[in-house]
C-alpha cells in the first residue's frame, strides 16, 4: 500500500512537468517549421537581389545523406560548395544556374530553389525531437487526467459505501429501541384475575 501511494505522489509531483514538456516539445516542433520558412524567404531574395553564375555539378555523393558538389565561378576565383539534393538530384557533369549573395560567394540558391549547404537540418532534428517529447508529454497528460477521474470516481464509491453503511448501522439503532418489552407480567396481578374467576 505504501508503495502505490509513493507512486502517486511522485504521479502528482510530476504533472507540471508534463504541462511544461509538452509545452517545450511544441516550441521544438515550432523551430524547423519557422526555419523552413526563413530559407524559403532568403532564397526568394536572392533569386531577385543575387548575382546570377553557371555551376557545374562536380561529384555527387550516395550516402547518409545525399549531396551534390558544385563547382563554379564566382569574382574571378574556382570556388566549391554542396548542395543537399532531396527533391533534385543531378548526375555529375550538369549544369546548374545559381544566383550568388554578393556579399558571401559561398551563398547561393540553385534554379531548383534549394540553398548551399545542409541549412535546417539541425532544426529538423530539433523538431522531431519535439515531436517525440511532445507525444511522449501528451499521453502522461491524458493518462494522468484518466488516472484521476479513476480516483474520483474510485473516492466517491468508497464515500457511498461508508455513508450506506452508517445509515444502515443508525436504522439497526433505531430498530433495536423500539423492540417491545419482554418483561414477566406481575404475578399478584394473576392471582388477582384467578380468584374473580372462582
Amino acid at each position: 500500500m505504501a508503495t502505490v501511494q509513493i507512486l502517486r505522489n511522485w504521479w502528482r509531483a510530476r504533472y507540471p512537468v508534463y504541462i511544461l514538456g509538452l509545452a517545450v516539445g511544441m516550441v521544438m516542433m515550432w523551430l524547423p517549421f519557422m526555419t523552413f520558412q526563413d530559407n524559403d524567404a532568403w532564397a526568394s531574395r536572392l533569386r531577385v537581389h543575387g548575382l546570377s553564375a553557371q555551376a557545374v555539378v562536380d561529384e555527387l555523393v550516395h550516402k547518409r545523406r545525399n549531396t551534390m558538389h558544385l563547382r563554379y565561378e564566382f569574382a574571378g576565383a574556382q570556388r566549391q560548395a554542396e548542395v543537399g539534393c532531396w527533391e533534385v538530384c543531378l548526375p555529375a557533369g550538369s549544369a546548374v544556374r545559381i544566383w550568388v549573395n554578393p556579399n558571401d560567394p559561398e551563398d547561393f540558391v540553385t534554379e531548383f530553389g534549394i540553398l548551399s549547404g545542409h541549412r535546417g537540418r539541425l532544426q529538423g532534428v530539433v523538431g522531431a525531437a519535439g515531436l517525440v517529447l511532445s507525444g511522449a508529454m501528451a499521453l502522461a497528460v491524458i493518462a494522468r487526467g484518466t488516472q484521476r477521474r479513476r480516483d474520483r470516481r474510485r473516492q466517491d464509491w468508497q464515500r457511498q459505501q461508508r455513508d450506506q453503511r452508517r445509515r444502515q448501522f443508525i436504522k439497526a439503532r433505531a430498530g433495536a429501541k423500539r423492540k417491545p418489552s419482554r418483561q414477566r407480567p406481575n404475578q399478584g396481578n394473576l392471582v388477582t384475575h384467578h380468584r374473580d374467576k372462582s
